[in-house]
Parts: C-alpha cells; structure tokens; sequence
C-alpha cells in the first residue's frame, strides 16, 4: 500500500522567559491547519510533562501551561520535557520541530540559545516520544528583558498499512518523581552504548529513562586522566577509575512480610513476583507499612535521608591487579579500589579492610561499603517493571572477572564459557537486561555486605566500638540471637527474609530461584550476597549466606555513594 500524506498537525510551544531574575513563564497551544483528517489532528496529544517548575496540560491534551525558575547567571538555563502520543490507529506520524524567537532581537539572540532534542522523529500509532526544550542564558543581561520563543512541532500523518492498537498500560512515563540523580563532587554523568563506549552527558531527559530499563550511570575519572573532557565527548576507559548506577528513593508495597523461622517443604513452583515500586523524594512522609499489601518506603533511603543512592556497577576490583593472585590482597588502602569491567575483583580480604578502604575512597561523597539493605534495594528496584524482573544471569567467570555472564544459565564456573557486560549474553547479567544496569549481583565473587548479628564481631576486624559508635549508620545490625533459619529477624527490604517460604535441600533455599538462603549466626555473623561462580542455581541476587567476616577467597564487597 502507498503511504499517502494528509493533513498536517502543527503544536505549538510559545516560551515567554525573562531575564535577569525575572521568573520565566512557558505556554504551549496547539494550533491546527484545516483538513479532512479530523480523528488525527485530535489524537496527536500531550500525556505529561517533567519540568522543575509547575506544569499543568489541558483536558484535552493540546495545551501546556508551566510556571518555570528563574534565570539571570551566565550558563543558567530552564527547560521543558514533553511526552507526545499518537492515539491515532489509522496513521502514524513524522515530527519536526523548528524553535526561535517570535521577534527579531539582535540582542537577544546573543544571549540565549534555543535547543531541542530530538528535531525530528517518528510517532507511529500508539506510541509515544519524549523531547526536551531548553534555553540557555550565554551572557550578561543588564537590563530586565523578555523574550518569547516559538516551537512547532508539524507532524505529518501516512497511513498504515494495518490498524494499530491503542492500549493504556503499556505507557510508562512516570519520572522520579524528585528523587532524581545527583551528580556532586568528581562524580561525571555518563551514557553507555551497547558496546560500552563511554559519553559524556549532559543532565537533561535523555541521560536515563527508568520506565524504559535505561538507568542513570556516572563515573569517576583517575587521578590524572589524559584530557579533560566536556559534555559529548567520548571517555577513554583507560581515564576511568569507577561506575556507579543511581538507584532512585522509592517504596514498595509489601508481599511476604511475616516469614516464620525455619523451613517448609519446596513449593511446586516458583513464587517469584514482580515488586511494585513507586519513586519518592526525601521530602515525601516516608511509608510505614508492615503488613502484605501496606507500602514502605525502603529502609536504604531512610537510614541517611537521601534521594538515593550510587552503587558501584560491579563488584570492586584491585586497581593495578594482572591476575587472580595479584587481585587477592589483604589490605584497607582506598586507593586500590576501582569499579570497572573485565579487572580482577579484589579478594582475600576482612570484612574490616574492606568497610575502611570504602569509607576513606571518596569522604566528600559520603562512600562506604555496601549495607545489606542497600543490596536489598537494588535486588528489589531490579526485580520490578524498572528492571529485568527475573534474576540475573551468573557470572560464572572462573578468573574472577567482573561483569561476566555465563553462556547459559545455571551453568558451572569457567574461564571462557561467559560474555562480557558489553553483549548479549552479558547484559543477561545486568539488573535491566541492558548496559545501564548493574552487573555481579550473581555469581563472580560472594560479597561481603555491611550487616552483622549484634554483639559477634567474628573475623571483621573491626571493634564493638567501631561499630556501635563510630560506623554506626553504615552498618545494618541483626539480632544477637539470629541463627541460620532465623527469617524472622530480617530487616524489611533487605532482600533475606521476604523471599521465603524457605525449603531445605542439602542447604537452605528460597521458593523465588531456589538460592542460597543462610541467615547469620554466632560463628558466621556477616552476611554475604549473591553467590559465587560455581554455585549455578544457588546464585542469584536474592541469594544470601553467612561468613566469619574474615579474610576469605571466595569474598569480595562493594562501593557506595550517597546522593
């Protein structure tokens, strides 16, 4: 069938901004042309808008109003994010989008720069596109001055070759409702693509789309890399020290939250279900619920009163390490910590070692080592509709290699028979299903996460003071009677407890994947997370075990930062 063109919707978005600490002010009506094609000109509608300011769309989806901040510093800017669907079955549509002043100033057009992203895209039925307005003060103002922008968006319809069908509950395009990421410090916002390459990104809509699995991901450079690097430009992976993924503040509405102790029969099937989750900010009344069906907001936000938090994206390696010995390494030095791809994860080392060196690595970006709650709130934000929903592949990585996926699943350890983060196979390993995600929370290394049965410092190294007084609040504590089936005692959100019933076969198990499911207990009052490289079925990001909290092969840790 030939596509033929019919009548042309034109939406408009008139920017009114001051200046020079005026407030700026944003109306977008829709303007239509005359044609024949009346079910496409109404279809074509605005569906929600993210914004720093107010905005607020009409009853029929054709007009945005937006009370913006103000502007008035050199490199200021203010912007608008739309979302724009074809509710159309008969037509899809190819977008432009022109923007520029609706008078000639010679002045103004010095000062300011007017930018969209994208200027062009396809709108096919049913589906809907994001796009980003942004102006940007580039000089001095010196007076108070208004300048009012035009942009069209012109969408031109073809017809289908067949009827496209409209649903409601495919659309995503919640935002983060306030707890999005924050970049402070030598933290740079970074896009991957699918095979790794590293861009430096700006902050604006198109940095992470959690309703698409496409998480926010940063870096923090070495020392002394070998350029400096501005907004667009390609990092060299040889210039990056550690990644980091935001995981936003959220809460989730309770499903399994009165776990007896010990164990039952296995189930017949698995019980693994997706965990409702809704973003929130700090300045939202956190959720108290208690009860299945009641939502809470998750302890990992609560304990520092933050947004949200950057979790390393794989499991810590030993900068510096060309082998599996070399990477085995006794030690608290901070500057031997590196967070990257295909290194050598650091091993070998307590408990204490490992919470000191990630205390001291970035003081100003309050780092630590990972509490138990926090693993817990990123296994749940990856088992939800924002991530994979189903567990995470294993790395099966014989050699200890960070963000490696097994060939197929469940399969033993080795040395070649895995992927790296950066494929198909990989990203399987990945808590989106995707490059954004973050990798090793199965397999590679079990690691040690800052949660302890009170009063039992085991092998940690560490003292009852440290922990009582002066680490207090990065470590998650435990009931000092707990014991290996004692499910009772775990911490709402943490990821142990919620995922039972348990069932016993050799070692205790989960009902979800059938991982490893070993609370703390007097000998070995640490927990550890997510498995090792052999353990196939056993590993998982819901798995959890118990160690001494000494030096150990098999253990490694990892980094975090708070918001």
């Amino acid at each position: 069938m030939s596509r033929r063109n019919v009548s042309i919707l034109i939406i408009v978005l008139v920017l009114t901004v001051g200046f020079a600490g005026i407030a700026t002010n944003l109306v977008i009506n829709s303007s239509l042309n005359v044609g024949y094609n009346n079910t496409f000109l109404d279809d074509v509608v605005f569906i929600k808008t993210k914004t720093e300011g107010t905005a607020q769309i009409s009853e029929d989806g054709k007009t945005i109003t937006y009370d913006a901040k103000k502007i008035s510093s050199i490199g200021e800017e203010t912007s608008l994010v739309f979302f724009v669907k074809n509710k159309n079955t008969q037509y899809d549509a190819d977008v432009t989008i022109n923007c520029g002043l609706n008078e000639a100033s010679s002045t103004l057009n010095s000062l300011v720069n007017v930018s969209v992203n994208p200027s062009s895209f396809t709108l096919v039925s049913n589906e809907f596109k994001t796009g980003e307005v942004k102006i940007t003060l580039n000089g001095v103002v010196t007076e108070e001055t208004t300048g009012v922008f035009t942009c069209e968006l012109v969408a031109t319809p073809s017809e289908r070759d067949e009827p496209g069908i409209i649903t409601e509950d495919n659309i995503c395009v919640e935002d983060l409702n306030g707890a999005d990421p924050i970049i402070n410090g030598e933290l740079i916002p970074v896009k991957l693509d699918d095979s790794g390459v590293v861009t430096y990104s700006d902050q604006g809509y198109d940095w992470y789309n959690y309703c698409d699995k496409k998480w926010a991901n940063a870096v923090i450079l070495v020392d002394s890399p070998s350029k400096q690097y501005n907004v667009g430009d390609t990092i060299q992976e040889s210039d990056i020290e550690s990644y980091f993924v935001w995981i936003p503040r959220y809460r989730y509405k309770l499903f399994h939250a009165n776990q007896a102790d010990g164990y039952e029969n296995k189930l017949s099937e698995s019980i693994a279900q997706e965990i409702e989750i809704e973003f929130e900010n700090k300045d939202t009344p956190a959720s108290a619920g208690s009860q299945d069906g009641e939502w809470l907001t998750h302890p990992a936000f609560i304990n520092f009163d933050v947004n949200g938090i950057w979790v390393g994206k794989f499991e810590t390696g030993y900068k510096g390490a060309t082998s599996v010995s070399s990477a085995q390494v006794s030690s608290s030095d901070p500057t031997k910590i590196q967070v990257k791809p295909n290194v050598y994860s650091w091993r070998s080392n307590s408990v204490g070692n490992f919470f000191k060196a990630m205390y001291n690595y970035n003081r100003g970006l309050d780092s630590h080592m990972m509490k138990n709650t926090e693993w817990g709130a990123v296994a749940y934000l990856s088992h939800s509709r924002y991530g994979i929903n189903t567990e995470v592949r294993i790395n099966n990585n014989s050699n200890f290699l960070t963000g490696y996926a097994a060939n197929t699943k469940d399969t033993g350890s080795s040395a070649t028979a895995n992927q790296p983060y950066n494929t198909e196979t990989g990203y399987l390993a990945s808590t989106t299903g995707n490059i954004t995600g973050v990798y090793d929370m199965s397999g590679g290394a079990w690691e040690y996460v800052a949660g302890y049965r009170d009063g039992t410092i085991g092998g940690s190294g560490l003292t009852l003071d440290e922990i009582r007084n002066t680490y207090s609040k990065y470590i998650d504590v435990y009931a000092s009677d707990s014991s290996t089936t004692t499910y009772s005692r775990r911490i709402l959100g943490d990821a142990t407890g919620e995922m039972g019933p348990f069932y016993s076969s050799g070692n205790y198990r989960n009902n979800w994947y059938d991982d490893y499911s070993n609370f703390v207990e007097s000998s070995y009052p640490w927990f550890s997370r997510g498995g090792y490289c052999n353990l196939g079925s056993y590993a998982g990001q819901f798995s959890f075990n118990s160690y001494t909290g000494g030096a150990g092969s098999g253990n490694s840790a990892r980094l975090v930062l708070l918001g």
